[in-house]
């Protein structure tokens, strides 16, 4: 009796794990999908390509035509990442029109798994210039047409934001110049000497626009006024260059109504940013946040922890920048970096954490 209860006992447990396995694969399963679903997008059924008039290519990639003028002048560049693709492959070619109006059409060229990336040069007429791809049932997760980002791939969640007026890096100013990022003053003394840098990711101006100007002394502890420079959606930075004696250096600001995504003086990334962009990972609770993104400039990196390591990946894996920051705000210049698709992972709490960014 005693026999049979412990087979018994035993087959429910053995049947209690293998139910715990199926569940568990089917919760992977649907979140598999969900990810999925939120983070790729099929050619056909992306916004961004149009129907073309060659039945053997069927969706087209628009760069630029005729009626674009000066414009369609310039380079045209189409970058694409490709995770999926139909069986037999698929293939993409460049259409253009030349100096005399003629049509010409490129070779057909496959596309492969990961980035795939054309550009026609520059010329001095107008022209059209459009991508033609063989398949809608390529599937992509990232895609950027003369530096501008697909809406088609789901986006990225929102922007962390702030805005100068409800930012303490701010002090008062005069009433020209109410808000006033100050760099550096005389009573730091040597400190004050090297060169004083601001960047700021604007996300928003307010009607009108808003201006910057550089304020600061000279030798001879005179005030010196700079121009004033209009901001622009994107990145801003000025740099005031080093000296040879004490001065004061503040960057004065005409609006409080600038919404900005990211800051930094000096290299120091503000705390004026909230986190709602940030991914939390239960498991150790690690907090890692890579912003802007899409990015046309600098690259801003913050965690809830200090980052003990931190490296830039491209596509195929090589290691393009890394560096051991042991801190928890860093910023990257990207300058030396190519327009691509990149990972950045950082060692926090003695585990890598990985994001993935665009480089316009």
């Amino acid at each position: 009796m005693n026999s049979i209860c412990l087979y018994n006992y035993l087959s429910l447990n053995i049947l209690l794990k293998k139910f715990k396995i199926f569940l568990l694969l089917i919760v992977f399963s649907v979140n598999s999908i969900n990810v999925f679903s939120q983070t790729s997008s099929l050619i056909s059924t992306c916004g961004d390509f149009v129907s073309g008039s060659a039945a053997s290519w069927p969706y087209v990639l628009v760069a630029t035509t005729i009626d674009s003028g000066v414009i369609s002048q310039g380079s045209q560049t189409y970058t694409i990442n490709v995770t999926s693709l139909p069986v037999g492959g698929a293939n993409f070619r460049v259409y253009k029109t030349v100096a005399n109006g003629n049509d010409f059409f490129g070779n057909p060229v496959p596309l492969t798994l990961g980035s795939n990336s054309i550009t026609v040069p520059a010329v001095t007429f107008d022209r059209a210039v459009k991508f033609q791809f063989s398949s809608g049932a390529v599937e992509f997760d990232a895609l950027s047409l003369n530096g501008v980002a697909s809406t088609c791939v789901a986006p990225l969640p929102p922007s962390s934001t702030s805005l100068i007026s409800a930012c303490s890096d701010f002090i008062s100013g005069p009433p020209a110049w109410p808000y006033v990022l100050v760099a550096t003053t005389i009573a730091d003394g040597i400190a004050s000497h090297t060169a004083q840098t601001f960047i700021i990711n604007i996300t928003s101006l307010p009607l009108g626009g808003a201006d910057v100007r550089v304020y600061k002394t000279v030798a001879n502890g005179n005030d010196f006024f700079g121009n004033p420079v209009p901001l622009t959606l994107g990145s801003n930075s000025i740099t005031v260059s080093a000296v040879t004696f004490d001065r004061a250096v503040k960057f004065q600001f005409s609006s409080g109504a600038v919404e900005f995504d990211a800051l930094s003086l000096n290299g120091d990334v503000t705390d004026c940013i909230s986190n709602t962009t940030a991914t939390q990972i239960e498991k150790n609770s690690v907090l890692l946040n890579a912003f802007p993104n899409p990015s046309n400039g600098d690259l801003f990196i913050e965690s809830n922890d200090p980052i003990e390591s931190l490296e830039i990946k491209d596509l195929s894996g090589k290691v393009v920048l890394k560096m051991s920051p042991k801190k928890t705000k860093v910023l990257i210049h990207t300058s030396q970096l190519k327009n691509s698709f990149y990972f950045v992972s950082c060692l926090i709490k003695n585990e890598w954490v990985t994001r993935k960014f665009i480089l316009n």
